[in-house]
């Protein structure tokens, strides 16, 4: 799956973002969008760690894809997001749930369209799992599936509706704002290195 994890992700967080700021006030659904893609990073991890010089092996083999599709990695990579956002006046649990989220919502999509998909307990366990809802062919332009595609489009659009009925367009732009925060956070430096290069010239 390339495409469909962007699409049901958001639909899923859409979700999550809906109960969690229900039950909080807070909602970083789009942490959780972020994150879709973060299982995929051992696709080219093995390349950017040799290219630096860090060998890493995982079960005597080097980084292939589907070694980061798992508990373990999950936990670590949702506890560094917590840790990064902290600064930027993130709660360590909102961030640490919604990183987590994002990644197991990956996760899932992988199991209910691969039987079996990956080993997602390891390392309590190193057996491969999967549902196998659909028989997967990147058919629409090579980069998904036209049925598992049209499901999550579906799926997206009911969310979205369903959202909006209940709270009103409000959601969306408090989304958009709470997603801005670490990207304005992130440019003040550059924005004050262009600010005194102009001053000085």
């Amino acid at each position: 799956m390339l495409f469909e994890h962007w699409i049901y992700s958001t639909g899923l967080a859409i979700i999550a973002g809906m109960v969690y700021y229900r039950a909080t006030g807070r909602d970083l659904m789009w942490l959780i969008i972020a994150s879709a893609y973060a299982p995929d990073a051992d696709m080219f991890a093995d390349q950017v760690l040799s290219g630096i010089g860090i060998s890493l092996l995982v079960n005597g083999s080097p980084i292939s894809h589907g070694d980061f599709h798992n508990i373990a990695i999950m936990l670590i990579y949702a506890g560094c997001v917590a840790l990064s956002l902290h600064p930027l006046g993130f709660r360590l649990a909102d961030s640490f749930l919604f990183a987590g989220a994002g990644f197991a919502a990956h996760l899932l999509e992988d199991a209910l369209v691969a039987a079996p998909a990956y080993a997602f307990l390891w390392p309590l366990s190193s057996s491969r799992f999967g549902i196998g809802m659909f028989s997967y062919s990147p058919d629409f332009y090579g980069i998904a599936d036209r049925e598992v595609l049209l499901a999550g489009v579906v799926f997206l659009e009911l969310i979205f509706i369903m959202r909006t009925m209940y709270e009103g367009r409000g959601w969306v732009g408090r989304s958009i704002s709470s997603a801005m925060r670490p990207l304005l956070f992130l440019s003040r430096p550059l924005v004050s290195y262009l600010y005194e290069e102009r001053q000085n010239s």
